[in-house]
């Protein structure tokens, strides 16, 4: 087995966000992550029909893909701005003059005083146990007549009972897979969200809810493939900590995704919207 050179993570940081901008490869995670989810979130923004001139919200913008997605799409006239608690990725980003950047915390802050025609967020309220409040916010800051846009990644979480050897690299990815899943509830990740976002929206009295599910094939080697070794990578210590999973299983597992040859399907982004009326 090739030798692994791994950068351990301190879980005793107490970080209150799993994936917190701190570790040295996050910036390079995230941009993985825009090259697996980038193309379903353009679809699904296309599918919505975002208008010239449209004043949108982008909330736990990262590293600012979308941000420059929704400015491509209000053009000149329009207006983004870009909320992050965190935005030292955004400010490195070279986002286009129409996108303004904030340093928000909408667990702490009080909410924006504006209202905005589409309010977004991709891959940020599953990651909070204060999700429900925080779509409240969400919902509030929409104007009537806008839109809120969700999208989050939808996993099924599998027993980690001890069970047969894996068979593939195929298994073994899952097997990995299903730990993160795991690693990310004892954070307070709720990687089931996506299924309930539509009701959530109606909850709150939005209509015209709509969706696109849309998954990619993983490919080794392709982004979408860093993207997962990045995660593993991180999560690693915790996966070994907390899961039954084993150091062998998971480093070839983790081998596998450099390896041409190697294909399974992502877990799907689920993009959700509805109209605030």
């Amino acid at each position: 087995m090739v030798a692994l050179a791994y950068s351990v993570m301190d879980t005793t940081t107490g970080e209150s966000y799993t994936f917190a901008p701190e570790w040295h490869a996050e910036r390079e995670r995230l941009g993985f992550l825009e090259g697996l989810w980038d193309p379903a979130s353009w679809r699904a923004l296309r599918k919505l029909g975002v208008g010239t001139g449209q004043v949108c919200l982008d909330v736990g913008a990262g590293a600012g893909s979308v941000s420059r997605m929704l400015a491509e799409c209000v053009g000149p006239s329009g207006r983004v701005v870009a909320l992050d608690s965190d935005t030292r990725f955004l400010d490195r980003a070279r986002l286009p003059e129409t996108v303004e950047i904030r340093t928000h915390d909408l667990l702490n802050d009080p909410p924006p005083a504006e209202r905005f025609d589409l309010v977004h967020a991709r891959m940020t309220l599953s990651h909070l146990p204060e999700r429900e409040e925080v779509l409240d916010q969400l919902v509030e800051l929409c104007a009537p007549g806008g839109r809120v846009i969700l999208s989050e990644f939808d996993a099924e979480g599998a027993s980690l009972a001890e069970r047969t050897p894996p068979v593939d690299d195929a298994e073994r990815f899952q097997r990995v897979h299903d730990a993160v899943v795991a690693v990310l509830a004892r954070n307070g990740c709720d990687s089931r969200f996506a299924h309930r976002m539509p009701a959530a929206l109606a909850a709150r009295g939005m209509t015209g809810i709509d969706a696109s599910p849309d998954g990619e094939l993983v490919r080794g080697g392709s982004a979408a493939a860093e993207f997962y070794r990045h995660t593993f990578l991180r999560l690693r210590t915790q996966i070994l900590e907390h899961t039954p999973v084993d150091e062998k299983t998971f480093d070839r597992a983790w081998e596998a995704l450099a390896e041409p040859d190697f294909l399974v399907l992502s877990a799907p982004l689920v993009s959700v919207w509805g109209t605030r009326s």
